[in-house]
């Protein structure tokens, strides 16, 4: 007798990322609950089984252990831009290699190498927080196809929400941008100074908008001017890994859990936080209400320039699916390369380096202590015993400045 051997497809649905919206209106990487949507019959498949179980070669099973193929890593996993990629298992990185080569050659199906549709989801965030260039996913499917309960194969999807024509032209288009902005960068080696710049050049020429349009991608960046959190994260990836400087996309949470997307940036061989929204003083003030208070706004914060994790963690909690690496250095924190930083008060240092900013015709300064006891010094003496009044020269008889006592800073206006 012939035995028919029913070989069913199972399709699963999943936005592998961007399901939900925070407070502000950002949204972070986060795999959304999976949804069935049914066993279906591939008839082609189910043909070809009854004849291979007739025939007699339908395969054996075995209890045998088979080693693991060699990883297959596309070039394009070897740049600048493989955070993840590197913290993932061996069979983690096949699938993430082989998402990879699907998304950037606009697969619509690929069959994958696991039986195992618990590795995808990982290895699929982990693709979209590593490669900022595929802006035209929003997601993912999946359909196994099996016999009995066993999974013969795996077949993933991505879910482009272009068509390959608007793809490639907005490709073109980002590619001008970028050249340009690149062009114009510092002519140094000095990887600081290149941060520097591109945490300046996404703050100076984006306006944060919960209501842009692609505000998950970098289109909503390069292309429109206006986004929210992860796009301005994605943008700094984008350039920093254009200019040959390690750099990731971290997700997390901040306030009252509101989520959120940031940098984790390679700077002179250390690691540091980087993260523009938050350098965006008009986000992280509120424009309005800071010109209301002080009369001024200064465009661009540098709390958030290469930090450490411990800095960090004071106003942000990371949920990653890989472990970071730990950022202890000070040496490229902002402060500490522009002269800023303070680890006691020292009055004569105080008064040079506002000297130094009137002369070079700042229009502001900013102290930066290392902790609580030299903040309070620093205002005691400088607000409460007015001292400022000694450093400023004013005709008004007043001093604009803003404190932050949570990152122990000062800034006054000149």
């Amino acid at each position: 007798m012939k035995k028919a051997i029913l070989l069913l497809g199972m399709t699963i649905f999943v936005a592998g990322i961007l399901c939900f919206r925070n407070a502000d209106a950002d949204t972070i990487l986060m795999k959304q609950p999976v949804s069935l949507e049914g066993l279906v019959k591939d008839t082609e498949e189910l043909i070809q089984t009854e004849q291979e179980a007739a025939a007699g070669e339908m395969p054996q099973e075995t209890t045998e252990t088979e080693a693991p193929a060699e990883v297959t890593i596309p070039a394009e996993v070897s740049n600048a831009g493989s955070i993840a990629f590197l913290r993932l298992s061996l069979e983690e990185q096949r699938v993430y290699s082989e998402i990879l080569t699907s998304l950037l050659g606009l697969h619509k199906e690929t069959t994958l190498s696991i039986k195992d549709p618990s590795l995808i989801d990982i290895a699929f965030q982990c693709v979209m927080l590593d490669h900022p260039e595929i802006f035209y996913v929003d997601g993912y499917k999946y359909t196994e196809y099996s016999n009995g309960d066993v999974i013969e194969k795996i077949v993933f999807s991505g879910n482009y929400i272009y068509d390959d024509e608007e793809i490639r032209s907005r490709q073109e288009q980002i590619s001008q941008v970028v050249a340009g902005i690149i062009a114009n960068a510092p002519d140094t080696e000095d990887e600081y100074e290149k941060v520097k710049y591109v945490y300046e050049t996404i703050i100076r020429n984006t306006r944060y908008d919960t209501a842009s349009v692609d505000n998950q991608n970098i289109c909503s960046v390069f292309l429109n001017g206006a986004s929210v959190c992860q796009g301005y994260a994605k943008a700094v990836q984008y350039l920093l890994r254009e200019m040959g400087i390690e750099s990731g996309l971290v997700v997390g949470t901040v306030r009252q859990g509101d989520g959120h997307a940031w940098n984790l940036v390679s700077v002179n061989d250390n690691w540091y936080y980087v993260d523009a929204t938050w350098g965006d003083a008009y986000y992280l003030f509120g424009g309005e209400e800071q010109n209301a208070m002080t009369g001024k706004t200064e465009s661009v914060n540098y709390d958030y320039l290469c930090v450490t994790t411990e800095q960090l963690k004071q106003t942000h909690t990371i949920n990653m699916p890989v472990t970071l690496p730990e950022c202890t250095s000070l040496t490229d924190n902002y402060y500490v390369r522009e002269g800023l930083y303070f680890e006691s008060y020292d009055e004569e240092r105080i008064r040079e380096l506002f000297a130094r900013s009137q002369e070079a015709g700042k229009e502001t300064v900013t102290i930066k202590c290392s902790d609580s006891t030299v903040y309070e010094c620093v205002c005691t003496s400088l607000l409460e015993e007015q001292k400022v009044f000694e450093f400023i020269q004013t005709s008004s008889g007043s001093i604009a400045y803003t404190d932050n006592k949570e990152q122990c800073c000062i800034t006054f206006w000149l």
